[in-house]
């Protein structure tokens, strides 16, 4: 089955190369603004384009910058580089000025330096680097002075330093390093005097170290290591596919896989091949196996070493079986015979490459290392007309290709290894005309590729820089509700948990905040908004609530109890003094049960007092107010007295009302 994606789905379909994409309006409305592939710019308008199909250097990354060659009708072939837009995609410097090329190849990231091999029309191709601008863009060694090339290839980085081998013109071809100065330009070590060199060859580092196969004399061939100084170079093991072969052997394709070097080791003598490895010893450098293959399969020899799942696969032959090993001789093997195996590719630990069958032609295959469990993940072009997958590159957690099928022509497709999880990405040519995508790139955040349009015999269009940008927003989550309580009257410092959230790309998303964590919040509650924005400016917002809350009542503190007078039949009209509160959020309001200038009935009568804040928390505290049986001496008693007054006043009463008494009683017993 095959399965497109167009019209508006076609610009979300970008996501997924990262795997879920968030559901919102905000995310319709941001994805509808971004477009999904877009052509960086148009070096060479017309049908030839700026790059050339032949002899394509594979571009170099420095950060988040793509260094590739182009041409732009004016200067010949030459280092540009680009950033994904129109504006920052320039040439770096016409090396060879004018019309004729310099031809960069070899393009080789050090440190924040690219190195390359380019040809100015007064030195031959030598050693150049570029930190990007005209100016730092420099010859570092005319190594074979003169128009002569020095040939140098192999450029291989360990650490800050760049590997390679050159020809001086005296010593052949060597083994040599480069700081990016003239005088830190050197040859490492002369391995085989003379003019003919050691023949060099297959740089790879392992275990910190450089590895290369080198000529060591007559009918030796070599596993060699170095640290970059002529001391620290040194043999590590001969090799020998047959001790009795009269002529030179071959090792290639020098692979580390995790402890072990692997590579292969071949006898024109006995047209014969090998599997070997090696723990960097020489002791530790053996035999793996022997490829049993046909002379003609010696010829074709084995290729694509690919690590995947703790295991090596290559293909070998000359109808390409695709072989795996497990660094046993037992446990190598062909899993695909005869099928042309090509872009081994590592996903996640499963292999996926392109390969051949009679019913399908060549299509999508995976395999997990097993002959049962190698198999055709979709038949792309149904029949045996072949969608012919190339450009196999892991994006995001999946494969990103370019497949051919007769209704859309040549296209982006993705892949997660599953035939669900297989589909176009865009029809960026639509019906069978085709974008032709190659050179497929990762860039920071967006994936370089190189296409044109072929839409017909007279398209106008050749091989132009070309991006898929990302078009997905970050997924986000915010805290929960967070409560805290006032302070004071302005609220309360709160500190809340971050938001989390991540991206489909590697470089994390970066948060904003409507209120920062830290700041004063308001009483009540205050709404936050987070947004989470990519290095591709895709955005996401979520949003969470703070709340200032009051529940701490007010402190109340009551008056006295009061005492007072008889003024009336009943009572008395009794004003008392006011309670007083202290609240540290807002001003508390009083109230009081009964009020003050109330009529209170003789005895004793509890006054509440309850003080209650904006927030509505409240508190409460209780007086007495009692009123005397009696009425003043003064015939007032229409205020409180104090206690003293009060109780001074009640024993006089009570001390007049006794004696008054005494005297009744005498007067009867005298009468």
């Amino acid at each position: 089955m095959r399965r497109y994606r167009t019209g508006v789905s076609s610009l979300l379909s970008v996501c997924a190369l990262a795997g879920v994409c968030v559901s919102s309006t905000a995310d319709a409305a941001e994805s509808a603004t971004c477009q999904p592939i877009t052509l960086v710019k148009n070096i060479a308008p017309g049908p030839a384009g700026s790059i050339p199909d032949y002899d394509v250097q594979t571009p170099a990354v420095s950060g988040k910058t793509i260094f590739f060659t182009a041409k732009d009708g004016t200067t010949g072939l030459e280092l540009w580089r680009s950033r994904g837009k129109e504006g920052d995609t320039a040439l770096v410097k016409d090396i060879f000025p004018g019309s004729k090329d310099s031809d960069p190849r070899s393009l080789t990231v050090v440190g924040n330096t690219v190195f390359f091999v380019a040809d100015d029309g007064a030195h031959g191709h030598e050693l150049w680097k570029t930190d990007g601008t005209a100016e730092g863009t420099v010859l570092v060694r005319d190594i074979r002075p003169g128009t002569s090339d020095s040939g140098a290839s192999y450029l291989t980085a360990l650490g800050n330093t760049l590997f390679f081998v050159a020809d001086d013109g005296v010593h052949g071809p060597e083994l040599w390093k480069s700081d990016g100065t003239e005088k830190g330009t050197e040859m490492v070590d002369d391995l085989l005097p003379g003019a003919l060199g050691s023949g060099l060859s297959s740089l790879v580092v392992f275990k910190n170290t450089l590895y290369f196969a080198a000529d060591g004399g007559p009918h030796e061939t070599e596993l060699w290591k170095t640290d970059g100084t002529k001391t620290g170079t040194e043999r590590v093991a001969v090799v020998r596919v047959i001790e009795s072969d009269p002529g030179e052997q071959i090792i290639q394709g020098l692979t580390a896989v995790n402890d072990r070097l692997y590579f292969f080791a071949g006898s024109p003598y006995a047209k014969r091949w090998d599997l070997w490895k090696s723990d960097g010893t020489g002791p530790g450098t053996v035999r793996v196996t022997t490829l049993g293959m046909s002379p003609s399969d010696y010829v074709k020899g084995p290729a694509a070493m690919t690590i995947s799942g703790g295991l090596v696969y290559f293909q070998a032959g000359e109808s390409g079986s695709l072989w795996r090993s497990n660094g046993n001789a037992d446990g190598t093997f062909i899993i695909k015979p005869s099928s042309d195996a090509r872009w081994l590719t590592d996903l996640k630990g499963t292999l996926l490459f392109t390969a051949w069958d009679d019913a399908s032609g060549y299509e999508l295959w995976r395999s997990d290392g097993t002959v049962a469990g190698t198999v055709l993940v979709e038949d792309i072009r149904p029949g045996n007309d072949s969608s012919a997958p190339f450009w196999l590159t892991v994006v995001d957690g999946k494969v990103l290709f370019s497949a051919e099928t007769t209704e859309s022509g040549r296209e982006l497709w993705s892949t997660d290894g599953t035939m669900e999880g297989t589909s176009m990405i865009y029809d960026a040519v639509p019906g069978p005309g085709s974008l032709s995508p190659s050179l497929l790139t990762p860039v920071g955040p967006r994936v370089f590729f190189v296409a044109g349009d072929s839409t017909s015999a007279e398209s106008t269009s050749g091989a132009e820089p070309w991006v898929i940008n990302d078009c997905t927003p970050p997924e986000l989550a915010c805290p929960s509700e967070v409560i805290t309580e006032a302070k004071d009257a302005s609220g309360a410092i709160v500190t809340y948990p971050a938001a989390t959230g991540t991206d489909n790309k590697s470089e994390p998303p970066v948060f904003s905040y409507s209120n920062p964590t830290g700041g004063t919040f308001p009483l009540g509650p205050t709404q936050v908004t987070v947004t989470a924005t990519d290095e591709s400016g895709n955005s996401a917002q979520c949003s969470f609530t703070v709340k200032v809350r009051d529940t701490h009542a007010p402190k109340v503190t009551c008056p006295p109890d009061q005492q007072v007078w008889r003024t009336s039949r009943y009572g008395a009209t009794v004003e008392f003094p006011v309670a007083t509160a202290l609240d540290t959020v807002s001003p508390a309001s009083l109230t009081y049960n009964p009020p003050s200038g109330s009529d209170f009935m003789v005895g004793t009568t509890p006054v509440v007092v309850t003080a209650t804040d904006a927030s509505g928390n409240s508190s409460r505290c209780t007086f007495n107010v009692t009123v005397s049986r009696q009425y003043a001496r003064n015939g007032c008693g229409c205020g409180a007295a104090s206690s003293n007054e009060f109780f001074g006043g009640l024993l006089l009463t009570t001390l007049a009302v006794l004696a008054g008494r005494r005297r009744k009683s005498g007067s009867s017993s005298n009468g």
